[in-house]
């Protein structure tokens, strides 16, 4: 091996100046990945930066003594370090290379460069810089700069402090030469804290432990006072953390002596002050202390103050460590109890000047006295309402305003938006008859605005919107009212059937919600817009609003709300119509019990959706039946629910379910009396029967009725089309089929036409004479080829199909149905025939293909 001509500088393994511990060290994973990356590549820089006590120096040296076969050089910066960083660097790591000749001036720059050239040859070695925040000499600094820029690939340097030294360390990022591990790297992990823990004998089951980690957030040092405050009080654990959230003397001690001893009076009232909410944003920390609320935040953030940032709604909100807020509360209610309590009104009020009553109503309630509950209750007790957290209020008003009409009303309004019929129904009742407050907290007006969104809103619930009109109340003036208002007494009219003015109404609260930021009120309004533009047959515009919908609850609400969901149901229930394929959606049912009317009317649709072909027929039919029968007997009179029962009765004849169907037909009309959709309905069964002239007869008279849905005028025109060509009436037969497409045509009705019996195989035969419906029929040929309909067998002919794969001859078949033989073999050759098998075996494998065994 040829050398160069340098000579290689060997070493041994060195570990200059590293501290000792005395305590064994907690490895800390992701910290030691990092690490170990790092000196898997060339050149790298790591930046180690945390507040005091998160365990930098712990995990550098716990890592560095591992590098067995690394040459180790550490270096720890003492306080007031001046000149001769770069001097004791060369000397630490190249001791036996002279960089100048006797009284030659060299610049720190100089002397970098120097070391960059000596360093050429070095073995493999890891640079130790600790506590390098102390470092304030420009030109070390520039010489260290220059130093990590042009580090050979051998050599890693290792910088910590408690903040980021003065340098450019973009330009390294930008290079790929820098890695950053922080206070979210070195946090301890909670199976670290209970290793650190047991270290002290101090173990806790998962609940302490749990307790621990959420007061410490993993800080190394504030974990181990931790374990030497609960070891001491072993016997009372309890007392022992609660003692510790306060937080102890001891953590307290620790963060006046390493982070808030040296700070400025200014720094510090910001502290106390910024520490009052649970978060802060600089404006509402310039409202609190003033002008100089940005200068101090930024010092702050730059020394690597235990603040955690999160950005939220175009702000940056900050939070103070728990344990260092506890200790900044108690040390304001200790020495500053007056300005404490103005500090918690003022930030109510920026929190309420924000439309974020939920933060704003600790501040309202940490005043003495809570001067300010009732007017809060009464400008911002629906807001919260309105964003889920109504029930937190009504907490915190338990034993206040409790026999007020207003509270009674916001606690039935927290019922209806959760779905609870009981606790809707038992609230308003109270309202009504309950003793009222002697001085009412809310206006007249207000009440009978709230009351009437509330009773809307419970009748909607049960199903009952129809009973009465639903009016809007008069203007409050007050927005969220008056939103709530429109939302709940629009849908009321819509579930009733008077679809223009609750469409009116909802629209209206779609608007001031989307302008409010009020996420769940608009997804709410926004569906129940699609629902109204379902029940006129508006298809398009359905899946328009359904789809406007569920991008309204990916922005405000969590993927699986029950509204969100319901919208999921509604646009797959509008492409079913529209014979577009798509996955059928999952409506989450948490107690069948007490479902609300339109959970249960959107159960029935995505029941439907998700069985259109079954592999279980007898569950099939189960699944979309039964909770149809249970709509109609405890939502009666809520409107649309016709319309549902003819959909579900195709589904059940395709299943060639006709006696479910028979029975779902018969308890509808029963409950709903001969509406449109059932006569449709009827003359659906009829035509399964092969009774033709009774599907005239029923649809005929129907005809001539104005207003009818799109859907049931397409469908009638089909069964009228597919009845009078089973009766010869060619000229009848073009006109209900041109009738039929021009109503199917302005909204894309495919579904219709692939749920009459034979309809869809009607057009094959006479779509060229309706050329200007040339592209609907088209859709329809081709959806047909994947939906064609199962043969239609008679119900005889179904019962002896279900005896094949027994074995019977068809002389036992005859005896165990009571009929001859003849009659057996007859319906044998119309299932033959029907199925297109030719013997028994083929019969029986098509019949299951199809669904029919």
């Amino acid at each position: 091996m040829v050398m160069s001509s340098r000579s290689m500088l060997a070493a041994p393994a060195v570990y200059t100046g590293i501290p000792e511990l005395s305590f064994a060290p907690v490895r800390c994973g992701q910290a030691y990945a990092r690490l170990d990356r790092a000196q898997a590549a060339a050149g790298q820089t790591v930046l180690l930066c945390g507040p005091v006590g998160t365990g930098k120096t712990v995990v550098l040296v716990d890592w560095v003594r591992r590098r067995r076969s690394t040459r180790v050089v550490w270096l720890t910066v003492p306080e007031g370090t001046g000149s001769g960083l770069l001097r004791e660097i060369a000397r630490t790591l190249v001791p036996t290379t002279a960089f100048a000749s006797p009284g030659a001036v060299r610049t720190p720059m100089d002397r970098a460069a120097d070391l960059v050239a000596a360093l050429a040859d070095v073995t493999p070695t890891v640079l130790v810089l600790d506590d390098a925040h102390l470092l304030t000499d420009p030109m070390e600094l520039a010489g260290l700069e220059y130093l990590l820029a042009h580090l050979p690939a051998q050599v890693t340097a290792l910088i910590a402090g408690r903040f980021d030294p003065p340098l450019r360390w973009h330009t390294l990022d930008l290079a790929g030469r820098l890695t950053r591990i922080g206070a979210p790297e070195l946090a301890l992990s909670p199976d670290r804290v209970a290793q650190l823990l047991a270290q002290h004998d101090c173990l806790l089951d998962d609940a302490e432990l749990a307790v621990v980690q959420n007061l410490t957030r993993g800080w190394a040092a504030l974990v181990r006072i931790a374990a030497i405050c609960l070891s001491a009080r072993e016997s009372d654990r309890t007392t022992a953390l609660a003692a510790l959230a306060r937080p102890a003397h001891a953590v307290a001690d620790f963060l006046v002596a390493e982070l808030l001893t040296t700070l400025s009076e200014s720094t510090l009232e910001f502290l106390l002050a910024t520490a009052v909410p649970t978060r802060f944003c600089l404006p509402m920390a310039e409202d609190l202390i003033g002008d100089d609320a940005a200068r101090i935040l930024d010092e702050l953030l730059r020394a690597n103050f235990p603040l955690h940032t999160v950005a939220d709604a175009g702000e940056l909100w900050h939070t103070y460590h728990p344990l260092l807020r506890a200790y900044l509360l108690a040390e304001a209610a200790h020495t500053r109890p007056d300005r404490l309590s103005d500090c918690h009104r003022r930030v109510a009020a920026w929190f309420t000047a924000a439309a974020m009553p939920a933060p704003a109503l600790d501040h309202v309630l940490a005043e003495p006295g809570a001067p300010g509950l009732e007017p809060f209750i009464r400008d911002w007790g629906l807001r919260m309402v309105l964003e889920g957290t109504g029930q937190t209020l009504l907490s915190a008003v338990e034993n206040h305003c409790e026999y007020d009409t207003f509270v009674r009303l916001l606690r039935a309004a927290v019922a209806v938006e959760s779905g609870d019929i009981a606790a809707a129904e038992v609230y308003l009742e109270a309202a009504h008859v309950g003793p009222d407050s002697a001085t009412p907290l809310a206006p007249a007006a207000r009440i009978v605005a709230l009351d009437r969104a509330v009773s809307a809103g419970v009748a909607v619930l049960v199903g009952d919107s129809s009973s009465m009109r639903w009016p809007l109340p008069p203007a409050t003036g007050h927005p969220d009212l008056d939103c709530y208002a429109a939302l709940q007494c629009g849908t009321a009219d819509i579930y009733a059937g008077e679809i223009d003015s609750g469409t009116t109404a909802v629209r209206h609260a779609i608007v001031h919600a989307e302008q409010a930021g009020l996420g769940r009120v608009a997804v709410r309004a926004r569906t129940a817009a699609a629902v109204a533009a379902g029940m006129a047959g508006r298809i398009g515009e359905l899946r328009a609003l359904a789809d406007a919908a569920i991008d309204c609850a990916r922005r405000y609400e969590p993927a699986g709300s029950t509204d969100a969901a319901q919208a999921r149901v509604l646009a797959a229930f509008g492409a079913y119509q529209q014979g577009v394929d798509i996955d059928a959606p999952v409506l989450p049912v948490e107690d069948e019990t007490m479902v609300p009317a339109p959970v249960r009317r959107a159960g029935v649709m995505a029941a439907l959706l998700t069985h259109t072909d079954p592999a279980d027929r007898t569950a099939a039919v189960l699944a979309v039946s039964k909770p149809l029968h249970r709509l109609l007997d405890e939502s009666p009179t809520l409107h649309g629910t016709g319309e549902l029962v003819a959909d579900v009765l195709w589904l059940l004849l395709r299943l060639q379910a006709r006696a479910d169907a028979q029975r779902l037909v018969d308890h509808a009309t029963r409950v709903l009396g001969p509406t449109p959709d059932l006569i449709v309905a009827e003359a659906g069964l009829a035509l399964h029967a092969h009774r033709p002239a009774a599907v005239l007869s029923l649809l005929e008279p129907l005809l001539t009725t104005p207003n009818l849905a799109p859907r049931t005028l397409v469908t009638t025109w089909l069964l009228v089309a597919v009845a009078a060509d089973h009766l010869d009436r060619p000229r009848k037969v073009d006109h209900a089929c041109e009738q039929a497409l021009a109503g199917a045509a302005p909204e894309q009705l495919i579904r219709p036409f692939l749920d009459v019996p034979q309809a869809a195989e009607l057009l094959d035969r006479l779509g060229p004479r309706f050329a200007r419906h040339a592209t609907l029929v088209d859709r329809i040929r081709a959806h047909r080829g994947t939906t064609a309909n199962a043969p239609q067998l008679t119900d005889t002919e179904l019962v002896v199909l279900r005896q094949l794969p027994s074995g019977m001859t068809a002389a036992n078949i005859a005896a165990e149905l009571g009929v001859s033989v003849n009659t057996v073999k007859t319906h044998l050759r119309g299932i033959y025939h029907k199925l297109s098998a030719n013997a028994r075996g083929e019969a029986i494998a098509q019949a299951r293909a199809l669904g029919l065994l």
